[in-house]
């Protein structure tokens, strides 16, 4: 199985989750644009910033943390 990785930099955060839509809140977290009260959950469940977002992966929306536990865990599940 190939992975294909793109790498952006802060600046392109929003605009990425725009596309899926989601946005930020006042606080930094990442929120349903249709339902601001809503927010995104990471893999294990934890309530995601947008200074602690690494990436969607395929499928179901998973927001991956770009901490190197939650990275670790998401190469585990795509290999």
């Amino acid at each position: 199985m190939s992975i294909k990785t793109i790498v952006v930099d802060d600046s392109a955060k929003g605009e990425i989750l725009e596309m899926f839509g989601k946005t930020v809140d006042k606080n930094g977290y990442i929120v349903e644009k249709n339902d601001p009260t809503q927010r995104v959950l990471s893999p294990e469940g934890d309530e995601m910033t947008l200074n602690r977002f690494a990436g969607i992966t395929k499928g179901s929306l998973a927001f991956v943390r770009s901490d190197i536990i939650s990275l670790m865990n998401l190469s585990d599940r795509v290999q």
